[in-house]
Formats: structure tokens, sequence, C-alpha cells
């Protein structure tokens, strides 16, 4: 009896697993926010980054303004790896990241766990 019920559990966390990736593969993303030439996004860190999923342009500067509002030591830093960029991000303040992608792809952002995760699509 135990095997069964543990099967039928492993069983739903693999579904729920699957389910999760196909649901963030098919999303839009945000688009940019215009201001002065440079393409911006506001992102809330709270749990999850909201949004999850940004669109941006290639060979445009992009300014990304992260706003933590949690205290969990999870979210303390923000990695793009492909860009090389770590930051942290202070509980409360507004930390702007800027840099200009000049390659077209989809592009991982996460906290130093990877437990928090974003996707940025340049086009």
């Amino acid at each position: 009896m135990k095997v069964i019920i543990g099967s039928i559990l492993i069983l739903l966390v693999v579904t729920l697993y699957i389910f999760w990736l196909w649901s963030t593969g098919r999303q839009k993303g945000v688009s940019a926010k215009e201001s002065g030439g440079v393409q911006v996004f506001n992102i809330i860190v709270k749990g999850v980054y909201s949004p999850s999923v940004i669109r941006a342009k290639a060979g445009r500067p992009v300014r990304i303004d992260f706003k933590r509002e949690e205290a969990n030591e999870c979210s303390r830093f923000i990695n793009f790896p492909d860009f090389k960029i770590r930051r942290e991000l202070p509980e409360g303040k507004i930390i702007s990241i800027e840099f200009t992608p000049e390659r077209v792809g989809n592009f991982l952002f996460t906290c130093d766990m990877s437990m928090y995760q974003g996707r940025l699509i340049i086009e």
C-alpha cells in the first residue's frame, strides 16, 4: 500500500513539474517601456520575479529596475550569467541594472541558488 501511495505522489510531483515547465515556456513576456531611448523594466522581487519574463530588442540599451520586497536571503542577489552581471538587491531599495544586449536569444536571470528564475528574451 505504501508503495502505491509513494508512486502516486511521485507521479503527481512529476506531472506538476512538467505542467510548470510547459506553462512558463508559453509566457509571452512583458515588453519594455521606452524612456529616452532606453528599454525600461520594473521587476518586483517577492517570492518570485514579477514579471518573470521580459522582452527587449537587441542593440538597444536596457535598464531593469529591481525592487526587493522581502527579507528572504535567497533573493539577496540577482545574476545574469550570460552577461556576467551579479548585483546585490538590498531589501526595499530599487537597484538598476543597465546593459546593451547585442545578441538575440533567451537568457536566464536567477538568484544565487537559482530558486528564483526569470527570462530575458532578446529579439
